[in-house]
This record gives C-alpha cells, sequence and structure tokens, in this order.
C-alpha cells in the first residue's frame, strides 16, 4: 500500500471520527442547555470529507456493494465486458461530477459557516471534486488492470 494510500484511508478514519463526536458533543451539549453552534458545522466538515475519502478507500478495495446475481450466470467475456463497461459508466459520472463539484466548490468560496464564520463553506465542497478525482484515478487504474487481464 502505497503512503498516498495510507494517509488517505489515514484522514477518512480520522475525519469519520472527528463527524461523530462532534454530532455525539453537539447532542450533549444541546441536552446540558448549551449549544455549540460550531460543532455541527465542524462535523459537516468532516463527514463529506470522510464520504469521499472512504468511498475511493472502499472502491479501491472492492468493498462496495454489489449486485452479481444475473452477471455470474454469464460466460467469462461477458463478465469482463459489463465490468468494463460498468467502470467507463463511473468514470463518466466521476468526470461529470469532477467538473461540476469544481465549479460548486468555486461558487461557494464566499460562503462560511454560521458557527465558524472564519472557514468557507467552499473547504466543504472541495471535498467532491478532491474525492471525484481520486475516485477516477483509482476507476482509470481499474479498467487499465482489467484491459490487461487475459480475457480467458
Amino acid at each position: 500500500m502505497s503512503t498516498v494510500h495510507r494517509l488517505e484511508e489515514s484522514l477518512a478514519l480520522v475525519f469519520l471520527t472527528i463527524a461523530t463526536s462532534m454530532v455525539f458533543l453537539s447532542g450533549i451539549s444541546r441536552f446540558l442547555g448549551q449549544p455549540l453552534g460550531w460543532s455541527i458545522d465542524l462535523a459537516t466538515f468532516c463527514f463529506a470529507w470522510a464520504v469521499f475519502l472512504g468511498a475511493d478507500v472502499a472502491f479501491r478495495q472492492d468493498r462496495h456493494v454489489s449486485v452479481e446475481i444475473f452477471v455470474q450466470r454469464l460466460s467469462k467475456p461477458w463478465q469482463r465486458a459489463i465490468k468494463l463497461f460498468n467502470l467507463c459508466l463511473i468514470a463518466l459520472f466521476l468526470s461529470a461530477l469532477l467538473v461540476y463539484g469544481s465549479e460548486m466548490a468555486y461558487a461557494t468560496r464566499f460562503r462560511t459557516f454560521q458557527g465558524i464564520p472564519e472557514l468557507s463553506y467552499a473547504w466543504v465542497t472541495l471535498s467532491v471534486p478532491v474525492g471525484s478525482l481520486l475516485l477516477l484515478a483509482t476507476t482509470v487504474g481499474k479498467i487499465r488492470q482489467l484491459l490487461k487481464e487475459n480475457p480467458a
């Protein structure tokens, strides 16, 4: 596992842990009558990054849910063709997400959090194009690997 992959996995775990902790802390503080306005904003930031980083980690390790009942009944060449088609569709979707996510991040550059006015909301929306780029790189790698394999 490369250093980048380990860093990505660690960041996803840290962001998910912080997001969960902030939601829990926010609930406790509201129960005690002292709500922390910034905790949900921080949870939103961390959760957005955890989602996209975690999605790439899971995709790279083939841990996403898939329904293969129909595909498994087909011949190996058809299975390979369907897998290649699916990966190309994923790459197309991620390319669109990269473009529109970049536009969204740019559009939100002046928006700030209510509880953390020093932090631009663009840092949250930036998770979309960055995550899409990481997922696209993983997808291209999977396509290349599939094309190198013997179609037997």
